[in-house]
C-alpha cells in the first residue's frame, strides 16, 4: 500500500494548496497537514508492517476496531481515505487547477500520478503471484473441475 499511500498524501497536499487559494486558507492547510501525516502513517507501516496502517483515517478505524468484537471500520475507512483521494484528483483535474500549481508542487503531482499508476499495477501483481507451493496447488486444483460423464453433451 506504499506505493500509491504516499501518491495519496501527495495528491491531498497540492489539492490543500488549491483548496487554500479557491476556498480558505485554513481549509487548504487542513489538506495539507492531512496529506503530510498520511505520507508519515505509510512510512510507519512500511517498518513497522502490522504495528500502523497506512492513513490517518484507517488508523482511526483501527483504534475504533480495538473495542469492537468485528473489525470494520479499518478496511472501512481505507476505502473512504481512497474515495477522498480519487475525489482529490478529479477535482483538480476537473476544474483545471494543476497548472495553476506553484511551479515544483506541478512537477510533484506528475511524479505521484506516475507513482500511483505504476504502485497500483506493482501491487496487482505483487498480490497475484503465488507466495508458496501451497497457493501453486490451490490454483491448480480450482483449474482442474472434474466433470461427470454423464454431464458431457
Amino acid at each position: 500500500m506504499t506505493l500509491t499511500g504516499i501518491p495519496y498524501g501527495l495528491f491531498k497536499i497540492c489539492g490543500g494548496f488549491a483548496l487554500a487559494e479557491d476556498v480558505h486558507p485554513a481549509a487548504g492547510w487542513l489538506f495539507i497537514v492531512w496529506g503530510v501525516l498520511d505520507i508519515l502513517w505509510n512510512v510507519a507501516a512500511a517498518v513497522l508492517p502490522g504495528v500502523f496502517s497506512y492513513c490517518t483515517l484507517s488508523n482511526i478505524g483501527r483504534a475504533l476496531d480495538r473495542r469492537r468484537p468485528v473489525a470494520t471500520f479499518e478496511s472501512l475507512l481505507l476505502a473512504f481515505d481512497t474515495l477522498l483521494s480519487f475525489g482529490i484528483v478529479a477535482t483538480m483535474i476537473g476544474f483545471g487547477r494543476i497548472a495553476s500549481l506553484p511551479t515544483p508542487m506541478v512537477g510533484i503531482w506528475e511524479l505521484a500520478v506516475i507513482a500511483n499508476v505504476l504502485g497500483v499495477g506493482v501491487e496487482r501483481v505483487w498480490t497475484s503471484w503465488p507466495r508458496d507451493r501451497a497457493d501453486v496447488q490451490q490454483n491448480q486444483m480450482r483449474r482442474t473441475v472434474p466433470t461427470q460423464p454423464d454431464e458431457v453433451a
